[in-house]
């Protein structure tokens, strides 16, 4: 269990693998305002251009995609782009559901499933420098800062 910033309690957090039918919703969760600004790729994106790199993702062999699941509640998306026994992290949440531990908890279930069922060996994630935000969810969730700079890498290997 996580102690929510806002005295909330979220009970667990587990993933699901995305479907077709969740592309409008995680269309909605890129383009939120503070996602773009926290974001590497701070534009806009068409609904038209997500559509047709959603479908084409979940095809891919070396792209993940889940959906956070927060008290059984849709509530953000994870990726994981696969290169050989790493994978590159990536998260974004509904602005309702931030502020709560979701995140750090989203993140330990992806690297079980990267470190489990994947054989993953690390994995990467570019956060950054001023999102202080995302580079605490990623150190609560075992990410080691491996190289500072206006972005931010940080690691987590397989132990």
């Amino acid at each position: 269990m996580s102690r929510t910033g806002t005295g909330q309690r979220v009970i667990g957090v587990t993933l699901r693998p995305a479907r077709i039918e969740d592309s409008h919703r995680v269309w909605t969760w890129r383009n939120d305002p503070d996602t773009r600004r926290a974001s590497l790729d701070s534009a806009v994106v068409p609904l038209h251009v997500h559509e047709a790199w959603f479908r084409q993702s979940l095809g891919r062999t070396d792209r993940r995609i889940y959906i956070v699941l927060a008290d059984e509640v849709e509530s953000g998306v994870v990726r994981l782009d696969v290169s050989g026994r790493e994978a590159e992290v990536s998260i974004h949440l509904d602005p309702h559901w931030r502020g709560r531990g979701v995140g750090t908890l989203a993140l330990r279930a992806l690297t079980e499933q990267a470190f489990g069922s994947l054989g993953l060996e690390s994995l990467v994630a570019f956060v950054k420098a001023d999102n202080a935000t995302s580079l605490n969810v990623f150190r609560s969730a075992g990410f080691l800062v491996d190289r500072d700079g206006e972005v931010v890498r940080l690691i987590r290997a397989r132990t």
